[in-house]
């Protein structure tokens, strides 16, 4: 049934991949069986012809799960949710299933999730992880009531659990109950919703998946969010397409058509900027949708001096699960027996032609003009670093260090802050001796403290801006070099606690007592912020910041160098009116975030 399923597949060898199976069935267990039915379906490498294997439609036909949910970040696939007698794994890292470690596992699992990139992999890897007979199915596990699962903590911990598959009630972190959680994860079951913040002249309208709500039309809720723009003050404009999976691509025009008829309002205001935001869940005509706000504009140019959607529009976050080119356009069955359902394509999207850096249309992904990585400790800490970069007005990470001594800011260790003059760093690396100098283009830093794996110094306050050369040193010999970043300003936020997984930050109370679940921040109050990586110094000795609070911006009371502790930034802020519970916090200067941490405010 499928338009065109043997497009990169040869003949010959599915046929004798389905001779194959034929042969093996007297042996196999239904889980096996079932597998080799979708090996042969993904085999045609169209991400969007498969069995289903995940969500109610698995269910519906007998697959069970495990009652824990994971998500794929850039630092491996964590847990966000737990049945209460598995609670000790929330906010840890899957390493292994059974006696299979984890890279394994999702070479397997990727024999039955037709792709074209590895973030579609990475991306149901998080939900097929879950499904019991399937990793059954592909011989990880045997058929037994429990599996055995191996977690790793933040500390480097490892344990392992027998886990049963079961239908419970779960345990989320980040906790909803406990703080606010930010935008992108909020009201997941909407098709489509906005909202406006004033105090950050901001409209952000999330799109979860390309079809009508019949109660509440997407024409009506794109009105809604147009009307927000000509009624408010708006600098920023989010569209933000993250784990959208697609549906119908047109529904959208009702939202694009306003947009391009308010062109000469938004020229106006030359702080005015749109981000589409995509990530690996983006997906199909989610994917199309997103790659609409790079199609060329000429003729909007020519209408419109000044018009130039590349400076005006930009699109950030991860590369997308879905390729530019694909087929599409799905009809659906059910296998008779298992009652297994599926979907095969019947049309082939060729991918629009457009101009821009590194776009190519043939490429396995849409990729961001602007990439932002997504980490554990950002999730964990509550914490959007799209919508933080979004705030800085970010364009780009600094070149990620490189050689045999890798060079990062010294409290996020992030390589997104870079590393700024005067500022705490941490270069890392397998040296021979334990260090005694680091040179940075030439120029001596002051060593904090040095062991054979970690040296930690303060970056020569007179360096300038630009790629710059780093020597570890023992005596007179290099034992270690590489290259790093230097930026004008490189805020990174010193963590309290680097094992807790919603990264506690280094903050004090207005009474100067530390900041803990136990003792909270009054609300209204100031809060000492510890930081490193603070840029150029007005007249008075102050340094630009700006500070957000729970997503709300924070009045600063103070912003500078505390003299007697060599790049040590301290940066006083009143909390903002209505913020409670766990908080994110994180800062921005010089059109650079911050990595995020997590404050208590009562």
């Amino acid at each position: 049934l499928h338009v065109n399923f043997f497009f990169q597949l040869n003949r010959d060898d599915y046929a004798k991949a389905v001779a194959a199976l034929d042969a093996q069935i007297p042996s196999l267990t239904d889980a096996e069986f079932n597998v080799g039915l979708a090996k042969l379906v993904a085999s045609a490498g169209d991400e969007h012809t498969f069995l289903y294997f995940n969500g109610a439609n698995a269910v519906n036909a007998g697959f069970r799960q495990f009652p824990l949910e994971f998500r794929w970040l850039d630092d491996g696939v964590f847990v966000t949710a737990a049945a209460s007698e598995y609670s000790r794994t929330l906010g840890t890292r899957l390493v292994g299933v059974g006696n299979t470690p984890i890279d394994d596992v999702v070479q397997r699992l990727a024999t039955v999730i037709p792709h074209s990139n590895s973030q579609w992999v990475h991306y149901l890897a998080a939900s097929y992880l879950r499904g019991q007979q399937i990793l059954q199915g592909l011989d990880i596990v045997p058929a037994a009531p429990t599996t055995r699962l191996t977690f790793r903590t933040l500390a480097g911990d490892e344990f392992s659990l027998d886990v049963a598959a079961a239908t419970e009630r779960m345990i989320f972190a980040p906790s909803p109950d406990q703080g606010p959680l930010p935008e992108y994860l909020q009201r997941p079951t909407e098709n489509y919703w906005f909202t406006y913040s004033a105090s950050r002249r901001l409209s952000y309208f999330k799109y979860n998946l390309c079809a009508e709500t019949p109660a509440n039309s997407f024409a009506k809720v794109a009105n809604a969010f147009l009307s927000t723009l000509d009624a408010n003050p708006v600098d920023t404009l989010v569209i933000d397409f993250r784990g959208n999976t697609g549906g119908d691509a047109s529904l959208i025009q009702a939202l694009t058509d306003g947009l391009i008829a308010r062109i000469p309002l938004f020229l106006a205001n030359p702080n005015f900027r749109v981000y589409a935001v995509i990530d690996k869940g983006t997906f199909s005509s989610a994917m199309d949708d997103a790659m609409l706000f790079k199609t060329p504009a000429s003729e909007y140019a020519a209408q419109y001096p000044g018009f130039d959607p590349n400076k005006l529009i930009r699109v950030i976050g991860e590369p997308t699960g879905g390729a530019p080119a694909h087929y599409g356009q799905t009809a659906s069955f059910t296998l008779p027996s298992s009652k297994i359902g599926g979907q095969y394509s019947t049309q082939y999207f060729a991918a629009p032609r457009f101009i821009v850096p590194d776009y190519d249309p043939d490429g396995p992904s849409f990729g961001p003009d602007i990439v932002i990585p997504v980490r554990a400790s950002d999730f964990f800490a509550r914490h959007d670093p799209m919508m933080a970069a979004i705030a800085a007005r970010f364009e780009g990470a600094p070149p990620a260090p490189s050689g045999s001594a890798i060079t990062v800011n010294g409290a996020s260790f992030h390589v997104e802050q870079g590393l700024a003059p005067g500022s705490f760093a941490s270069v890392f690396g397998n040296f021979s001796e334990v260090a005694d100098g680091v040179q940075v283009n030439g120029q001596s830093g002051r060593i904090i403290s040095a062991s054979s794996t970690q040296v930690n110094f303060i970056v020569p306050a007179a360096l300038s801006p630009g790629r710059a050369t780093i020597s570890v040193r023992s005596g007179s010999n290099e034992i270690a070099s590489g290259q790093a970043g230097i930026t004008a300003a490189g805020p990174g936020l010193f963590v309290a606690q680097g094992a807790d997984p919603s990264r506690p930050g280094a903050i004090l109370n207005q009474d100067s007592s530390l900041n803990t679940a136990t003792n909270r921040a009054a609300k209204n109050s100031v809060l000492q912020i510890f930081a490193t990586g603070y840029g150029p110094l007005d007249s008075s000795g102050w340094a630009a910041v700006q500070v957000f609070v729970g997503g709300v911006p924070a009045e600063i009371q103070f912003s500078g160098p505390i003299p007697r502790f060599a790049g040590l930034w301290q940066i006083n802020a009143r909390l903002p009116i209505g913020v409670s519970g766990q908080v994110l916090l994180f800062v921005a200067a010089g059109n650079i975030a911050s990595n995020g941490v997590t404050v208590w405010v009562q």
